[in-house]
C-alpha cells in the first residue's frame, strides 16, 4: 500500500490536466414535514473548488492518467474503498514554482473522516509521523526522502499534502481549513 501511495503521490506531482468535479446541495424530506436545508457536510470537491488560495498560489489540475492512478491506489484497497465518497486532486503552484500536490479524500462516514480510515491510510502512507495542529485541528507531519507529508481530516474529508517544505506544506493545509470552518459555519 505503501508503494502504491507514493507512487500516486509522484503522480500527483507531476500531473498538471484535469481534476474532477462534483457535490450538491441535499434535500432532507419527511413524509409529513418538507424541509429545504443545505447539507452542512462539504465534499472533497467542494472544497478544493471553493477555498480561497492566497495571492501567488495556482491550482494546477492533474492528467486524468495521474487522476486514474491515484484513485486506483486508495480504490484498489477494497476496505479502504467502502468509506471514500469522493476524491480532489490538485498540485498547487506559488508564484509559479512548484510547492505541493493535495489530495483530499471524502468519507462517506460522518464521524470525522473515520478515524479507522485515517488511521489506516496514515499507516500506510507515513513513516515515522509526528502529532501536529493546524489552529483547533490535530494531524500529522513526516519527511519522505525529499518532501515533507501532511495529513489532516477537516470534517469529512481527510487532506493529504506532499510539499518540498514544512512551512509550504502549512500554506496548502490552512487555506483548506479556513474554507470548512467558512462552510461549516455559514
Amino acid at each position: 500500500m505503501r508503494i502504491a501511495v507514493a507512487g500516486a503521490f509522484l503522480a500527483l506531482s507531476l500531473g498538471v490536466a484535469g481534476c474532477s468535479r462534483g457535490g450538491a446541495e441535499t434535500d432532507l424530506q419527511d413524509p409529513e414535514v418538507e424541509v429545504d436545508e443545505p447539507d452542512r457536510s462539504i465534499t472533497a470537491t467542494q472544497l478544493l473548488e471553493t477555498t480561497d488560495w492566497p495571492q501567488g498560489a495556482e491550482l494546477v489540475p492533474l492528467s486524468l492518467t495521474a487522476l486514474r492512478q491515484l484513485q486506483n491506489s486508495i480504490l484498489g484497497d477494497i476496505e479502504m474503498a467502502r468509506t471514500v465518497s469522493d476524491v480532489a486532486a490538485a498540485g498547487l503552484l506559488w508564484e509559479s514554482e512548484a510547492a505541493g500536490a493535495i489530495l483530499l479524500i471524502g468519507v462517506a462516514d460522518p464521524v470525522v473522516g473515520n478515524m479507522s480510515f485515517v488511521e489506516g491510510l496514515r499507516q500506510a502512507a507515513m513513516d515515522n509521523p509526528t502529532s501536529t495542529r493546524w489552529g483547533a485541528l490535530i494531524g500529522w507531519i513526516s519527511k519522505s526522502d525529499r518532501d515533507t507529508l501532511a495529513m489532516v481530516p477537516i470534517g469529512p474529508v481527510v487532506a493529504f499534502v506532499t510539499a518540498k517544505t514544512r512551512s509550504d506544506a502549512d500554506r496548502i493545509l490552512i487555506p483548506l481549513i479556513e474554507q470548512f470552518v467558512r462552510y461549516s459555519t455559514s
